[in-house]
């Protein structure tokens, strides 16, 4: 497991409902509703680092 992964498994996401989350080096680089933008800052702030992107879904989805 990565350790960006591990991250996203610890991630209390109550925060980050209905919002796209990216973590780099286990730690959230940045979070919002629009990804083509933080994606663009990430890369940015850390171009060497493979970002973990991941889309919080809201409390009342149920996802099987």
């Amino acid at each position: 497991m990565t350790r960006n992964f591990e991250a996203f498994l610890k991630l209390d996401d109550s925060k980050y409902r209905d919002k796209y989350v990216v973590i780099v080096k286990g730690k959230v680089a940045g979070s919002g509703m629009d990804v083509e933008r933080l994606l663009k800052a990430t890369r940015h702030k850390f171009p060497k680092e493979i970002p973990l992107v991941a889309k919080i879904p809201k409390e009342e989805i149920l996802v099987l």
